[in-house]
């Protein structure tokens, strides 16, 4: 599974170092793993990294395909991806957000009631993007917490959801 990792924010001196930010937290961890020789995509293109160093607040970092300020220009707002098998395996009640798009939500009898399209962080926590079942158009949105959400399974890739979905349709 492809997997976003970080944004691509900057030119770093003249050689084509590229600066890297990071959508959250949960991306940020995972820098470690990013390292020498290790395959990225960017535009549906594969380079590969070979250093990464901290700068102030920031990351930089050098690719083999990339050797002048004007190509790593040219990159700049463009979003980088890495394989999953690049990151460390989490345990069953974590997951990378990539991860849980594609999921199936159930309700507490385990009828499907959507899918989970999308999701996005917002200050207090993560929002799932569902697709409802009945009706493939119609998108709610509902936050990721304990109160709205039960168990999640990631070998049937499903999570059940704990109050009635129609309480987030908007009846307008």
């Amino acid at each position: 599974m492809i997997v976003l990792y970080a944004k691509i924010t900057g030119v770093h001196g003249i050689k084509g170092e590229i600066e890297m930010s990071f959508p959250d937290k949960e991306y940020f961890n995972s820098l470690p793993y990013l390292n020498k020789d290790t395959p990225i995509i960017i535009l549906n293109n594969q380079y590969t990294v070979l250093n990464v160093k901290k700068k102030n607040k920031a990351f930089v970092f050098s690719l083999k395909e990339i050797d002048n300020i004007d190509k790593a220009k040219e990159l700049v707002g463009q979003d980088i991806f890495i394989d999953s098998s690049y990151l460390p395996v989490l345990d069953e009640d974590t997951f990378y957000r990539a991860e849980l798009i594609g999921y199936k939500v159930l309700d507490k009898e385990n009828n499907i009631v959507g899918e989970i399209i999308n999701l996005y962080s917002i200050p207090a926590n993560e929002v799932f993007e569902i697709a409802l079942e009945d009706n493939k158009k119609k998108i709610v949105s509902i936050p990721f917490v304990n109160a709205y959400f039960g168990k999640a399974n990631k070998n049937e890739k499903t999570i059940i959801i704990i109050v009635d979905i129609k309480l987030f349709e908007d009846n307008n």
